[in-house]
């Protein structure tokens, strides 16, 4: 019989979940909003059009976030701010053209400067906050600190060009306008790198990886010199490597049709390149060594783990990694299990760690630990329809038929409301119909095998 769990476990790590579907009831809500920004003769007015328009969407979906957040509370599964700005920020869709109105100010004899307005129509999906909670708690970590970081860059960039425009008004030689247009053209350069990486950030959050991979290459070509965009495209190809790997990428990652030795020098390129940017980045070295093991390459694999943890001992994702490693292909547990203890350790909120864990403690039939972990991973993240199915599969082992039903059935429950077309719903039926024929239930055991074989 299939081992589920591998496929899970290579889903979860690619995206937290096999499919990320609107709910059948979800609501559009519009907002609308302006955003103003002005530039002096010494800019681009078609960047300070794109500033205009980026303060608008970013009003917009502030709004939008007020209205998540209450409707969270509303079915409760109340979200954090950070969690909302997470959402919000990378699902938006703008609802027709952008409005655009163009004023110009006499500021000085030397300075004019041209404000523009812009409007922009902007929808959420309240949908997306069932679709957020299924992600599992490590995606959702890296969700909420990447859409803080760019947010941060964004920032940045605004205070630096708004220090240009101040010096402006007060520079009045050739020389020192000069100077000042080529800083105006490396902060507008920033700028739009900024824009590709978020909308790079906003596809690949939708699954949309082809788009994605469009938008990174886009930050690249005007940026070869920063390294974020080679790593966000470094994982796309890698994601995609793992989706070949396993068979999901009919699921959820599409692919261009490219072989995984494709993808996985495509990833290696990628990732060489941001680590000569950036060579005591401990996270892209764990990045390229999931590469390699995913490719089969476990010297190269287990080498840059190590240097990982060299450069951060705490480096969480460089263990949950090894710890794979010495399970699946090691087959040494206690090596396993030894990465894992030191994750936990680092971490002892995130579910993932509780689960891998769990599946060695039922190997070696410690199934206490087991279910106590999971016990732990579902208190962590009650909606994981897959600890569920862990813990079901933990209880059906020991015969303890009843309570792996209950586990099947919350799997069944939270997939068919939240992910109908769950590719492995059918075997959670083949599961709790084993239970109910062990307990002497033909009629229901039947019902669930004809179910089983109707998903089939």
């Amino acid at each position: 019989m299939i081992k589920h769990w591998r496929k899970l476990l290579a889903a979860a790590l690619i995206g937290g979940n096999l499919l990320c579907l609107p709910i059948a009831d979800a609501e559009f809500k519009t907002y609308t909003a302006m955003g103003v920004d002005y530039g002096n003769e010494l800019e681009s007015q078609d960047i300070v059009k794109l500033r205009a328009r980026d303060k608008a969407i970013k009003n917009a979906v502030k709004q939008a976030g007020v209205y998540l957040k209450t409707y969270s509370r509303s079915v409760n599964n109340e979200l954090t701010d950070d969690e909302i700005t997470a959402i919000t920020s990378n699902t938006y869709e703008i609802v027709g053209e952008v409005r655009y109105n163009q004023v110009a100010k006499q500021v000085t004899d030397q300075v004019i400067l041209i404000m523009w307005e812009a409007t922009v129509d902007v929808k959420v999906d309240d949908g997306e906050i069932a679709n957020w909670v299924k992600r599992d708690s490590d995606e959702r970590s890296k969700l909420i600190m990447q859409t803080r970081e760019t947010n941060e860059v964004a920032a940045d960039n605004e205070r630096k060009v708004e220090d240009l425009r101040k010096r402006a008004n007060n520079v009045t030689d050739e020389a020192g306008r000069a100077q000042l247009k080529k800083e105006f053209e490396q902060a507008d350069n920033e700028f739009l790198y900024n824009q590709k990486i978020e909308e790079g950030n906003r596809a690949s959050y939708k699954g949309e990886s082809n788009e994605a991979e469009k938008f990174y290459s886009e930050a690249i070509e005007l940026n070869p010199n920063a390294p974020i965009a080679y790593v966000m495209r470094g994982n796309l190809y890698s994601n995609n490597l793992i989706s070949l790997k396993y068979k999901l990428d009919d699921i959820k990652l599409k692919s261009h049709g490219n072989s995984a030795a494709t993808y996985y020098k495509l990833a290696l390129a990628d990732f060489d390149k941001a680590l000569a940017l950036t060579p005591n980045d401990a996270e892209i070295y764990t990045h390229r060594g999931f590469a390699h093991q995913n490719f089969e390459k476990y010297p190269q694999a287990l080498a840059d783990y190590s240097k990982a943890l060299q450069i951060d001992s705490a480096c969480l994702q460089a263990y949950m990694y090894r710890s794979m490693y010495y399970r699946f292909v090691k087959k040494d547990n206690r090596l396993a299990l030894t990465d894992l203890n030191k994750a936990i350790d680092l971490n002892p909120n995130k579910a993932g760690g509780y689960s891998m864990r769990s599946l060695i403690y039922k190997e070696e039939e410690k199934y206490d630990l087991a279910l106590d972990d999971l016990d732990k991973a579902i208190a962590l993240e009650p909606n994981n329809m897959h600890f569920y199915y862990f813990r079901a599969d933990v209880y059906k082992e020991v015969k303890m038929y009843n309570r792996a039903i209950d586990d099947y059935t919350k799997y069944i429950e939270i997939a068919e409301r939240e992910d109908p077309m769950n590719v492995l719903l059918k075997w959670m039926y083949y599961h709790r119909g084993e239970c109910y024929q062990a307990l002497g239930d033909t009629a229901k055991a039947q019902a669930d095998m004809h179910k089983y074989n109707e998903l089939k």
